[in-house]
């Protein structure tokens, strides 16, 4: 997967072009916390849009939660799989069998 990444959305009808790079994905991700979400949501759109689409999407993103929507699809789409697995070690092993 490349790391800068050119993603079209279809948002009600309109058409969106964002360029996403890893340093602003990273910016974005950092700046999230529980209790704000909407305003580092804004400010990457409006950082990875294509300028002929700002209008656009500052229109879209005076609808409720519009942000936090967009950002979703792009994250999703961005985002690469990862296929983890926890093992345990063997000195884990032996205390959970021990425990039993």
């Amino acid at each position: 997967m490349a790391f800068n990444q050119k993603i079209v959305l279809d948002v009600n009808g309109v058409e969106l072009t964002f360029n996403v790079n890893v340093t602003a994905y990273n910016k974005y991700q950092n700046s999230t916390t529980m209790v704000n979400k909407i305003q580092p949501a804004t400010n990457f759109l409006m950082s990875v849009v294509d300028d002929g689409d700002k209008k656009a999407l500052k229109e879209l993103l005076l609808q409720p939660a519009a942000a936090l929507f967009v950002v979703g699809a792009i994250v999703e789409e961005y985002q690469p799989e990862f296929n983890i697995t926890v093992k345990k070690s063997n000195s884990e092993q032996k205390t959970s069998a021990k425990a039993e």
